[in-house]
């Protein structure tokens, strides 16, 4: 039976949430966001508080409420990478890209580096939505760590159906090998990645494919530089082109 014709009910009983340790959160969210700086400065980059960088939430706009769409995500949804121990954010950053070539679209950016697939998951039930499209892209620090999306993913895509939403699916950034992306870990990404793709098909959900965006061009250890950012950035707004194509208008 196709996940889509199941009761949103059944799939809260299916999938329920799973809590991490705490340690194995903070470290994949010190993962997420640990790799080395760059020795080239990128031009345009804005520089961050360290840590986390604070993830943006507009006010309500019910004028533009046919063409809204929220961001649940990492750092490379995020846009940003670690320069010098510090977090940066690409000045051309995937919610400012997106505003830029297609303004009709009101964002609300709640992206935050580091954050796993299960911890957006915790409070996903919770956290009030008026936007008519859910992007969720979190769940490269399962993949890296041995886990898998679809504990979570299953459900939480039946519960933005279930408030009447549009779910689109991202598939995973690549990274290159280097001293913290070991082989292990890329295969992790490759893995969810084929998950997540599987899933989109089988529950008819629209989806970004991030893995077919060309080269991985790293910016440190684990981040997209800003050109490979941006063709990420274009995989999603082809995406979002195809689930609500009257908002793609210049």
């Amino acid at each position: 039976m196709p996940f889509r014709s199941q009761p949103f009910s059944l799939f809260r009983k299916k999938f329920p949430l799973v809590r991490h340790g705490g340690a194995a959160l903070l470290a994949l969210a010190l993962s997420a966001c640990g790799g080395k700086s760059a020795d080239t400065p990128v031009t345009g980059a804005v520089p961050a508080t360290p840590g986390v960088v604070a993830a943006a939430r507009p006010m309500p706009d019910k004028t533009s409420a046919d063409c809204s769409v929220v961001f649940y995500g990492d750092s490379i949804l995020n846009g940003s990478y670690v320069k010098e121990e510090l977090s940066m954010r690409h000045a051309r950053h995937p919610a400012a890209e997106l505003k830029a070539q297609r303004p009709a679209w009101r964002i609300d950016d709640r992206t935050v580096p580091g954050q796993s697939l299960a911890k957006v998951a915790k409070g996903f039930h919770g956290d009030p939505r008026d936007a008519r499209v859910v992007v969720i892209e979190s769940g490269i620090a399962e993949g890296w760590s041995g886990g898998t999306v679809l504990t979570h993913l299953p459900w939480m895509i039946e519960a933005v159906r279930f408030e009447g939403k549009i779910p689109v699916l991202t598939g995973y950034s690549r990274q290159t090998p280097n001293a913290f992306m070991t082989p292990d870990k890329l295969a992790g990404r490759d893995r969810i990645d084929d998950e997540a793709k599987r899933l989109a098909r089988d529950m008819d959900v629209e989806f970004a494919d991030f893995g077919s965006a060309g080269p991985a061009e790293l910016i440190d250890d684990v981040h997209p530089t800003q050109e490979y950012s941006l063709r990420l950035t274009a995989k999603l707004i082809e995406a979002l082109d195809r689930v609500a194509p009257e908002c793609s208008h210049h």
